[in-house]
């Protein structure tokens, strides 16, 4: 008999949220995707959204609905993205890290970059740009690779 204790159901969901979530934001640092890696990008985003909902705290489901955002504006899904990213913004707003808000931006600005919106773009990106140069340390780093993906002309595509 073994002494260790099951893993719960909110254990299990946890960790495949957050091995989904990784597996997500390793994809959408690369540039270039093709639509299998679209497909498999929105299918890891969204696994990932659904569990955070499930068991999250409002950060984790911020987060999600930032990378589930992110992930719909790489796939050019305009509308659903800019919905999900205003949302994100709006709980990082302020309030969140530097690090959360310059992420909030970026995925504003791919999201308004996939619907062709030239001014919301540029205002996110630029603010995601003077926040991300605030950055330091693993930060920097993680911010970095995924915004050099946000591509510097609005509705040019980015996967």
């Amino acid at each position: 008999m073994s002494d260790r204790a099951e893993p719960s159901g909110s254990d299990i969901q946890r960790s495949v949220a957050s091995k989904c979530n990784d597996a997500a934001w390793a994809l959408i640092e690369q540039p270039g995707l093709n639509s299998t890696d679209i497909a498999q990008l929105l299918m890891l985003a969204a696994t990932a959204r659904h569990h955070w909902h499930e068991i999250g705290n409002p950060s984790n489901v911020a987060h999600a609905d930032l990378l589930f955002a992110w992930a719909l504006a790489r796939a050019g899904v305009a509308g659903a993205s800019v919905v999900l990213a205003d949302k994100a913004l709006s709980y990082f707003g302020e309030s969140g890290s530097i690090w959360e808000q310059a992420f909030a931006h970026a995925a504003m600005a791919a999201a308004c970059g996939a619907d062709r919106d030239a001014e919301g773009f540029q205002r996110h990106y630029s603010r995601a740009e003077e926040l991300g140069a605030e950055l330091s340390g693993p930060d920097a780093d993680y911010f970095h690779a995924a915004f050099k993906t946000v591509s510097e002309v609005p509705g040019e595509a980015t996967s």
